[in-house]
C-alpha cells in the first residue's frame, strides 16, 4: 500500500470528525450539524463503512478524512498527510525536516525495547527455574530449543511489575514501554503502571524486515483469554501483521503459495518441519491490510483454517470474507490495463480441507507428507464454499436446496467475468444434484453487479495507446494525458467545451492534490516532494500515442466517467443518509428532509444528462 492508504486504514474517521464535531448515531452512520456553514437541522453525514463525509445542505460538500482535515483547518493536502501519518506511525519515504528523522530515532528506540523485553522473555523460558513448565509444554508439542531459539519463544514472569522494572533498569522511560504496549496504565485516580503479559508464553511478532513490532502471548493455566496480542500502537497493527512472513517470502520466490493459518504454533510446526511458506493471520478471518502486505510477495494463497476454530457459522463468515476480498482484488486488476508482452498475474485462492476437529499444526506433527498433500490438493474458494454449504446441510431436501442457494447465489453474483459465472452455477447445479435448467426454473439466476468496462474495450477504444500497470485507470489515465501533452490537452479541453472537473471527482488523495496544483496554474516541479514523485511516476507510464482526434475523445470520456462515478457515489450516500433516517426514526413513510432529497433528485438528472453528452466527439464519422 501507499503512505496514504497505509493512513487511512489506521484512521478512524467517525473518530476523527468526532473530535472536531458532536456526532450523533443515525442508523449505520452518524449526523451532525456542519460544521462548515451555519444550520439549525443536522445535514452533515459521516459514513464509516465507506470512510467518507457529506454535507448535504448549503455546501454539499464531502470527501475523505484528508479533505475533512483540509477544509475545517485550512490547510494542505501535504501538511494533512504529516499530521496523520506522524500521528499513526506510517513512514512517508521522504524526509521533510528534522521531525521526521528524529521520528525515525523514536521508532528506532520503540524496537530497541521490544527488543529487549523479547530476550528477556527468552532467558526467563530458557534458563529460569520458573520457565520448566512452559518447556515441558512445548517440547510436549514437538517444538525443538533449536526452533524455540529461532523463533525467540519467550515466557512473561507472573509478577506485576518484573519485566517494567527491567526495562527501566536498562534505561528505558515508563512511558515508552507503555507505547509498545508492555505496559497498562493503572485503574482511575492510581498512577504508575503494571506489566501487560504476566505468566504467558510469548511470540514476538516481526515485520517484513525482521522488526519486532508486537507479542501474542499464550496463557498456560488455562486463564482467559487463551490468546492476547499486543494492542494497536504506533508500530503494531495485527490486521496489518502476517506471524512469519519474515521468514516465509524467501521461500515463495520458488513458486510454492502463500499458506495462511491462524495461530502461531501452526507456523512454527510448519516451519520445523520444513514447510516455511506458512504465515498466521492470528484470528479466524483474513484482512484487507494483511492481503495488501500478502500480495507483494505472491498471487497464490492456500487458506487452512482450523475446522472447529470457531463453529461452522464463524468459519463460514470467514471464507466469505475471504472471498470478497480476493474477489475485489481480482476485479480491480481486470479492470487495469496493462502492456501486451506483460502477464497480467491474477490472485488465486484455494482452501485446504483438515479434516474434522484437526488444526495445522495437528496435521504436521502427526504427518508432515499428509499436510503437503492437502495443501496440493486446495480446492478453489467458491467449490470449497459450495461443497461447505451442501455438507452443513446433512440433506438435499428442497428447503435445504434453497438455503444452499439463497447463501451461494450472491456470492456467484460478485463474480465479474460471465463464464466463470457459468461455470460456478453449473458447479452449484451438480453438488445439489440438480440439471441447471431445473436450478433456474425453481430459483432463478444469481444476482448481476453492474460491470465495469471490460479491460478489452478500455484498452482498445477508450484509451488507445495509453497503457498503465496499477492505480485508479480513469484518474491515472486522465492525469498522465495532461502531463505530458500539457497546453495541447487544454486548449482542446476547451475547445471541446469540456466541463471543469473538481478535484473531488478523484478518489485517490495524491491525485485530488496533483490536480489541484495543475489546475490552479503552479508549475507540478515545484510542487511538495511527494506529488512531484506521482507526476514524474504518472508520465511515465504514458504510452505517447495519442493525435488530436484520440486526444480529444480521451479526454471526454475520461471526464464524463469521472464525473459520472462522482454523481453516482454521492447519490449513494444520499440513499445512505435517507437510510440512516429511516432506520432512526422507525417511520417506513419518513419524507427524506428536503435538502438531501433535492440533491438527490439533481443527481439523478447530471447523470442523465451525462448519459447524453458527447464531450471529445465534435467530429463527424468519429
Amino acid at each position: 500500500m501507499t503512505a496514504v492508504e497505509d493512513v487511512k486504514s489506521l484512521v478512524d474517521i467517525v473518530d476523527l470528525v468526532s473530535s472536531y464535531v458532536p456526532l450523533t448515531k443515525s442508523g449505520k452512520n452518524f449526523k451532525a450539524n456542519c460544521p462548515f456553514h451555519q444550520e439549525k437541522t443536522p445535514s452533515f453525514f459521516v459514513f464509516p463503512e465507506r470512510g467518507t463525509w457529506r454535507c448535504f445542505g448549503a455546501c454539499a460538500s464531502g470527501g475523505d478524512i484528508f479533505s475533512f482535515i483540509q477544509k475545517i483547518d485550512n490547510t494542505s493536502f501535504v501538511d494533512v498527510l504529516r499530521k496523520l501519518a506522524k500521528e499513526t506511525g506510517v513512514s512517508l519515504g521522504y524526509s521533510t525536516d528534522k521531525s521526521d528523522e528524529a521520528e525515525k530515532a523514536r521508532i528506532q528506540k520503540l524496537h530497541l525495547i521490544l527488543d529487549a523485553a523479547a530476550d528477556y522473555f527468552h532467558r526467563i523460558l530458557m534458563y529460569s527455574p520458573a520457565g520448566e513448565e512452559a518447556r515441558n509444554y512445548l517440547s510436549g508439542r514437538g517444538i525443538s530449543e533449536d526452533t524455540i531459539d529461532r523463533f525467540k519463544i519467550g515466557l512473561a514472569p507472573k509478577g506485576w511489575e518484573i519485566l517494567k522494572k527491567h526495562l527501566i533498569g536498562l534505561g528505558n522511560k515508563e512511558n515508552e514501554i507503555s507505547d509498545v504496549g508492555l505496559t497498562v496504565s493503572r485503574a482511575e485516580g492510581q498512577e504508575g503502571s503494571y506489566d501487560r503479559f504476566r505468566d504467558r508464553l510469548m511470540f514476538p511478532i516481526t515485520n517484513v524486515e525482521g522488526n519486532i513490532i508486537g507479542f501474542g502471548a499464550r496463557s498456560l493455566d488455562g486463564s482467559q483469554p487463551k490468546y492476547m496480542n499486543s494492542p494497536q500502537n504506533k508500530i503494531f497493527d495485527k490486521s496489518a501483521s502476517l506471524y512469519g512472513i519474515d521468514r516465509a517470502k524467501e521461500s515463495l520466490e520458488s513458486g510454492e503459495p502463500l499458506v495462511l493459518v491462524e495461530g502461531y504454533m501452526d507456523v512454527i510446526q510448519a516451519h520445523q518441519s520444513g514447510f516455511t511458506n506458512v504465515v498466521a493471520i492470528m484470528g479466524t478471518s483474513l484482512t484487507g491490510k494483511q492481503l495488501d502486505l500478502a500480495k507483494k510477495y505472491t498471487k497464490k494463497y492456500v487458506l487452512a483454517l482450523d475446522s472447529d476454530a470457531a463453529g461452522a457459522e464463524a468459519t463460514r463468515r470467514s471464507l466469505e470474507g475471504a472471498w470478497d476480498l480476493f474477489n475485489s482484488e481480482i476485479i480491480r486488476l481486470r479492470g487495469v490495463s496493462t502492456p501486451v508482452n506483460v502477464k497480467r498475474e491474477i490472485p488465486d485462492i484455494k482452501i485446504a480441507n483438515l479434516g474434522t476437529g484437526k488444526d495445522p499444526d495437528e496435521v504436521i506433527r502427526d504427518d508432515s507428507e499428509s499436510w503437503r498433500s492437502i495443501v496440493l490438493e486446495a480446492q478453489p474458494l467458491l467449490d470449497y464454499l459450495i461443497s461447505w454449504e451442501v455438507d452443513q446441510q446433512g440433506s438435499l431436501d428442497s428447503e435445504s436446496k434453497l438455503a444452499i442457494v439463497e447463501r451461494i447465489f450472491p456470492l456467484i453474483g460478485r463474480l465479474d467475468n460471465p463464464f466463470e459465472q457459468e461455470a460456478a452455477f453449473s458447479k452449484l447445479a451438480r453438488s445439489l444434484g440438480e440439471t441447471e435448467k431445473t436450478l433456474e426454473i425453481a430459483a432463478g439466476r444469481p444476482p448481476s453487479k453492474n460491470r465495469r468496462a471490460s479491460p478489452r474495450r478500455t484498452a482498445a477504444e477508450d484509451n488507445k495507446g495509453v497503457t498503465f500497470i496499477e492505480g485508479d485507470p480513469t484518474e491515472d489515465h486522465l492525469l498522465g494525458i495532461v502531463l505530458v501533452y500539457g497546453e495541447k490537452a487544454w486548449d482542446l479541453w476547451e475547445s471541446l467545451d469540456i466541463p471543469a472537473l473538481p478535484s473531488e471527482c478523484f478518489r485517490n488523495p495524491e491525485n485530488a492534490e496533483l490536480w489541484k496544483i495543475m489546475t490552479s496554474g503552479q508549475p507540478v516541479e515545484e510542487a511538495e516532494a511527494i506529488v512531484s514523485g506521482l507526476a514524474e511516476q504518472l508520465r511515465s507510464k504514458l504510452v505517447m500515442k495519442l493525435d488530436e482526434k484520440k486526444l480529444g475523445r480521451a479526454l471526454g470520456d475520461m471526464v464524463k466517467r469521472l464525473l459520472e462515478r462522482q454523481i453516482k457515489s454521492q447519490e449513494e450516500e444520499a440513499a445512505l443518509a435517507i437510510s440512516s433516517s429511516l432506520e432512526e426514526d422507525g417511520v417506513a413513510n419518513l419524507v427524506p428532509p428536503e435538502d438531501i432529497r433535492q440533491q438527490f433528485v439533481n443527481r439523478i438528472e447530471q447523470l442523465r444528462k451525462l448519459e447524453r453528452s458527447r464531450w471529445g466527439r465534435p467530429l463527424s464519422g468519429t
